[in-house]
């Protein structure tokens, strides 16, 4: 928090990355008898988050107020060495593309599995999710207990299917993203009986 005489600005930056090597992506049909007769699929998620969040205090008389708040955000995450569970509890993964097995990328970046006879989809489950969330809110006390409030909030999010790793460009991007714009305005009066 830096403060001055008449207004305050607060940063607060995050960023996260995880590698996961077990998540789950979803369940099929005709698997082993071993796995009750379904394929219990799971992979590696590599995934990144960033976020900003910025508050703005501005005073510009006594009674008079600008508080803004904003969020840019994004995330990613990417699938890879996706596989099925070979029998309940296993904590090995059968992955596609090994024993037997093949796995081809589709041009709509699907994935196709060949498991002996068998040939079934994986929906592309890699991410790029981008939002920005803010808040103005413009705050005037034009006498003791009567208040006017003005409030305008954006939300703004979009989802893509690439899965390319979020980086601080994302963050600028998410103000583009399409989204929702709210305004409101708030009296109270003191009556002073």
């Amino acid at each position: 928090m830096v403060p001055w005489p008449r207004w305050q600005l607060s940063l607060r930056p995050s960023y996260e990355r995880e590698v996961n090597p077990r998540q789950y992506v979803t369940e099929l049909s005709g698997g082993s008898p071993a796995t009750y007769g379904s394929r219990y699929i799971f992979g590696f998620i590599d995934r990144t988050t960033l976020a900003v969040e910025v508050r703005v205090n501005f005073t510009l008389k006594p009674d008079l107020n600008l508080d803004l708040y904003a969020q840019p955000f994004a995330a990613s995450g990417r699938y890879y060495d996706l596989g099925e569970l070979p029998e309940p509890r296993s904590r090995n993964l059968r992955t596609y593309g090994t024993d037997g097995t093949t796995l081809e990328r589709r041009p709509d970046g699907d994935y196709e599995v060949t498991d002996g006879a068998d040939t079934f989809v994986l929906t592309n489950r890699d991410f790029n999710v981008r939002s920005f969330r803010s808040t103005s809110v413009l705050r005037w006390e034009w006498r003791p207990g009567s208040t006017l409030y003005i409030v305008w909030q954006q939300d703004r999010s979009g989802l893509r299917e690439i899965g390319a790793r979020a980086g601080p460009g994302d963050l600028f991007r998410s103000l583009t993203a399409s989204g929702d714009n709210f305004f409101a305005v708030k009296v109270s009066y003191w009556l002073g009986l």
